[in-house]
């Protein structure tokens, strides 16, 4: 009897670890996902404190897709010089390098031709960027991009987006996830107006140095709502 019973709790025994490894491998959902990002904004243009109107642009960028809370920047924290260059000239290139060895080629990307172009360009009203990737349950999705016009602004989230909701795929309007964010570095002017801004600069990194941090952007000048010159989406393929 004793015997009978010993066997059946290592058959119980096996039972529970066979159900516990079923669960720790048991395959997670995956889905492809394309986020469209859309510049809406009037194609009258945005008015400058001068009374002037200026075009909402913005500048090309990139996304990272990990299992980690990938973050760009640290709120209160110095610039990293990748940031730098995609917040004051809308170039992802460096900051895109410096995360290459992190995440790897296979999880991020840059996006930086509007759709019906065949060159990089920012994105006017009307214009949209695309891009496609693919991600299982447990990734989250980041992106950034620069407010055009501005001496170091960028559009980022505030944290990594879940790109999974109850084993379920995101899908639907995701602007409210952006924030638009100072990256400290260069001395804001009023948007649209400044001389230390594109189109008006004469060269690449020339506005006055801040020496701040990353910040939500604080500076007492006018910006418009993201959700009335942004629309995000993202759809499962």
């Amino acid at each position: 009897m004793l015997k009978q019973k010993f066997i059946i709790g290592l058959v119980a025994l096996a039972m529970l670890v066979l159900g516990f490894q079923a669960n720790i491998f048991a395959k997670k959902k995956q889905a492809n996902f394309k986020v469209r990002i859309e510049n809406i904004s009037n194609s009258d243009g945005l008015q400058a404190t001068d009374g002037s109107k200026y075009p909402f642009a913005l500048s090309p960028g990139m996304y990272v897709v990990t299992n980690d809370k990938m973050n760009f920047f640290k709120v209160d924290k110095k610039a990293s010089d990748g940031l730098e260059l995609q917040a004051e000239d809308g170039n992802p290139e460096l900051l895109s390098k410096n995360l290459l060895t992190i995440v790897g080629s296979t999880k991020m990307g840059i996006f930086n031709t509007p759709l019906g172009m065949d060159k990089p360009a920012p994105i006017l009203p009307t214009g949209a960027y695309e891009f496609t990737f693919a991600a299982e349950e447990g990734m989250k999705l980041n992106f950034l991009a620069m407010y055009g016009q501005s001496n170091d602004l960028f559009y980022a989230p505030e944290k990594a987006i879940d790109l999974f909701v109850k084993g379920e795929a995101l899908s639907g309007d995701i602007t409210d996830k952006l924030m638009l964010w100072d990256a400290g570095t260069e001395v804001n002017q009023a948007p649209g107006i400044g001389a230390d801004q594109a189109p008006r600069q004469k060269a690449a990194n020339t506005g006055t140095a801040e020496k701040g941090v990353v910040s939500l952007v604080k500076d007492g000048f006018s910006y418009p709502n993201t959700k009335d010159v942004l629309k995000v989406t993202i759809t499962q393929q």
